[in-house]
This record gives C-alpha cells, sequence and structure tokens, in this order.
C-alpha cells in the first residue's frame, strides 16, 4: 500500500515561511534588549561598586591621617609635661628653656571637607549602603572634634599663659591631665578606625596603595599650582619692566 504523500499549498508555505520569520525576528528583539538593559545594570552596578569603595578608601585615609596626627599631639602633650617639670626643678633655666615649651605646638588641621560631605550628602550614606560603618565613622568624626575642642584647642590656649613666667607655669597644674584624657580619645578613636577598615575588608596593603596614590596626585598638583605661580610672577616682572620703561620716557 503506498502511503499518501500531502501536498502543502504554497500559499501555506509561504505563511509558515513568514511565521518562523516573525519568532527570529522577535527572539532576537527580545535577547537584544535583554542583553542591553543587562548590560547597563551590570556596567551601573559595577560603577556604584566602584564609587562606593572610593568613598570608603577617602574616609578611611581621613580617619588614619587624624589618628596620625592626634598621635603627634599626644607626644607633643607629653613631652610637654616632661620639659615643664624639668624647668620646675631648675627654676633658674626658665628664660633660656621657656622657648622649649613655645615651640611644642602640635598639628591639628585635618581638613574637614570629607566630613561635611559624609555628614550632609544623603547619597553619599546611601552610596556606601553599610549603616553600622556610616554611624561608626560619623561617631568618629564626633569624638574627633571634641578632641580637638577639649585637648587641643584648651591646651593651646592655657599654653600662651603659662609660659610668662615659673609661677604661671607652676600653676598650670592641669597639664597633667591633658595625656591621660588623650589617650583615652585616641584609643577610642583608633578601635572605631579598626572595626571599620574590617567590616569594609580594607586590607592594610589597599590602604597604603590608595595613601600612596594620593601621595602623588598631592605632588602633581603642587608642582602644577606652583608651575602656574611662576609663570604668573615671570609675566608680572615683564609688565614691571614695560611699566618702567613706559615711565621713562614720560621723564618720571
Amino acid at each position: 500500500m503506498k502511503k499518501m504523500k500531502l501536498k502543502v499549498p504554497d500559499n501555506m508555505k509561504d505563511v509558515n515561511t513568514m511565521t518562523g520569520q516573525f519568532v527570529l525576528s522577535f527572539l532576537a528583539t527580545t535577547i537584544s534588549i535583554a542583553l542591553t538593559f543587562g548590560s547597563a545594570h551590570f556596567i551601573e552596578q559595577r560603577k556604584k561598586k566602584a564609587e562606593k569603595r572610593e568613598i570608603v578608601m577617602m574616609l578611611m585615609y581621613d580617619m588614619q591621617s587624624s589618628l596620625k596626627m592626634m598621635d603627634e599631639c599626644d607626644s607633643c602633650l607629653n613631652s610637654f609635661i616632661d620639659k615643664q617639670l624639668e624647668i620646675l626643678d631648675n627654676p633658674e633655666t626658665f628664660n633660656q628653656r621657656r622657648i622649649d615649651l613655645a615651640q611644642l605646638v602640635p598639628r591639628m588641621d585635618y581638613p574637614l571637607t570629607l566630613e561635611k560631605i559624609f555628614t550632609s550628602n544623603i547619597e553619599t550614606i546611601n552610596t556606601i549602603g553599610n549603616t553600622i560603618f556610616v554611624e561608626r565613622v560619623s561617631m568618629f568624626y564626633d569624638i574627633r572634634s571634641k578632641y580637638k575642642n577639649e585637648i587641643y584647642n584648651d591646651f593651646i590656649t592655657n599654653l600662651q599663659g603659662c609660659i610668662v613666667s615659673t609661677d604661671s607655669l607652676a600653676a598650670f597644674s592641669e597639664t597633667i591631665e591633658y595625656p591621660l584624657l588623650s589617650k583615652a580619645y585616641i584609643v577610642e578613636l583608633e578601635t572605631l578606625f579598626d572595626q571599620c577598615r574590617q567590616m569594609m575588608n580594607v586590607t592594610d596593603e589597599e590602604l597604603q596603595a590608595f595613601v600612596n596614590e594620593r601621595y602623588k596626585q598631592d605632588i602633581a598638583h603642587d608642582a602644577a599650582v606652583r608651575s602656574k605661580y611662576l609663570q604668573t610672577a615671570k609675566d608680572n616682572e615683564q609688565r614691571q619692566i614695560k611699566f618702567r620703561k613706559a615711565l621713562e620716557k614720560l621723564g618720571k
């Protein structure tokens, strides 16, 4: 028995071909859209991750720099007490050594730009996305401010009045308390710094690499500023020469 072959009409073949082409076109369009949005989402997520890491590293760098200044301040406070006691034991050396005391002025000129951005810009906080980290950094900045106001500024104010005479130096007995208070603040700040670093998985190598890069950028910035200043000074010198020549022609 012969099998019957069904003959598909030509118009039906056209329909099948059109349907196939439509399906292929639809699939291609769908895949293209998926790839476009998927790629855009991937790029956006990668960008946000890089921005988050950059903000974290800037904050860690700022905190580390602040701690170094506070360590220097703490060292100055201890040195001041040692010299103060030495002078009080030998009052006749006061006039010769008072300059030593005046030079023991610690540095505490950390910039507040990053702190202001961090505390006032909600987008920065949202980018970080870690509320505990944000809380610890906020605590760090709050304690840093108290350290400067309650220890550094108070010490500088008293220092100006205590190097007038041996009596005023002897009356400045509060100095004994400064190192103790200073160390208490620094220990708390170091603890917050370590917690933040561990929380965001910031290694010593990564932080040092960031510090080195910032140092290179600062050097390049200073060189650019210096170059522009020198050029401005040179241009100004040429103007002065022309100005003098003009005055000479006028007989002045």
